[in-house]
């Protein structure tokens, strides 16, 4: 079979959906990583670092676990990275009233962003009511 593109449009639009399949419908590795995990914010004292993030797994894999820890403030800035054993739960300390999200990794190609479109918020302990 031999190709012809003889509108650069057409290459275009060829490459441009070879590489949606390629990288976007094709995943093997996806039905290996199994992560169910929950998060619980812990307000800080008002302007200090003493925030936490608790993160729960249920049924964790065995193997190590990294935990990259990422404030936005306009831009993504990481803050702290922790690397645990087969955890069951994990405790990210020492976090100032801020919007966070954590990126975890297990496995050789596993990976979830934990915190969704919103972030996972460390608010001062006066704010909550």
């Amino acid at each position: 079979m031999k190709l012809r593109f003889n509108d650069p449009l057409k290459l275009l639009l060829w490459v441009f959906f070879s590489g949606i399949f390629i990288f976007f419908v094709h995943s093997p590795a996806s039905a290996q990583c199994k992560g169910e995990f929950s998060v619980q914010p812990v307000p800080s004292e008002k302007q200090s670092a003493s925030g936490q993030i608790s993160i729960s797994i249920k049924d964790p894999e065995p193997g190590t676990y990294t935990f990259t820890v990422f404030r936005m403030e306009g831009t993504a800035t990481q803050v702290q990275k922790k690397e645990v054993v087969s955890p069951d739960k994990v405790t990210i300390e020492g976090l100032t009233p801020s919007t966070y999200f954590v990126k975890v990794e297990w496995g050789n190609t596993c990976y979830r962003t934990l915190g969704g479109m919103d972030g996972i918020s460390i608010t001062p302990k006066e704010e909550i009511r």
